[in-house]
């Protein structure tokens, strides 16, 4: 697909811009592909894109769940496209500390959290928001328990691995 060449002074703006400045702006449009940013100082609308997984460090099912229309963001500037799109690619969670570092400082630590999901393999463990550990169905079955684990039930667990790469935390039980 060709898009229209950007502006001059659209070009011109983008070219002031390098990966990871700093910029703000206004949420000026949601989509389930991403969120646009009116970036303070463009010359034009929705220079700003940020993709779904630059949105939130939890997971999200929806784009609208992160943000809200006319908020005012800050983001790190990713990438950018001036020949094509004429945009900035953006990232609200380069601006926070990563909570799966933190985690993983934690591996071998008992948590208490609430089962948020079941599925097949196992149950999902709330341990801070919207942060999820994965207990094993193998973990699930090995244990001595005289009831079966339902959504809402709290429990106790121990940080087996945490694989911040992945977003992920496995946990035992204890």
């Amino acid at each position: 697909m060709t898009y229209p060449r950007p502006s001059k002074a659209l070009r011109a703006f983008l070219l002031s811009l390098r990966p990871g400045d700093a910029v703000a702006g206004a949420v000026s449009g949601i989509e389930n592909f991403g969120v646009f940013v009116d970036l303070d100082g463009a010359p034009e609308a929705s220079v700003g894109f940020i993709p779904p997984p630059e949105l939130s460090w939890r997971w999200i099912s929806s784009c609208r769940e992160a943000v809200s229309l006319g908020q005012r963001v800050s983001a790190e500037v990713l990438a950018l496209d001036i020949e094509g799109r004429g945009q900035a690619v953006l990232s609200l969670v380069a601006r926070q500390e990563n909570p799966w570092l933190v985690w993983s400082g934690r591996v071998g630590s008992v948590v208490r959290g609430r089962v948020t999901k079941l599925v097949p393999f196992g149950a999902f463990v709330g341990l801070d928001d919207g942060i999820e550990g994965l207990l094993h169905s193998s973990e699930l079955s090995a244990a001595e328990t005289d009831r079966d684990v339902r959504i809402g039930d709290v429990m106790t667990a121990r940080i087996a691995a945490v694989d911040p790469s992945m977003r992920r935390i496995r946990l035992s039980l204890t």
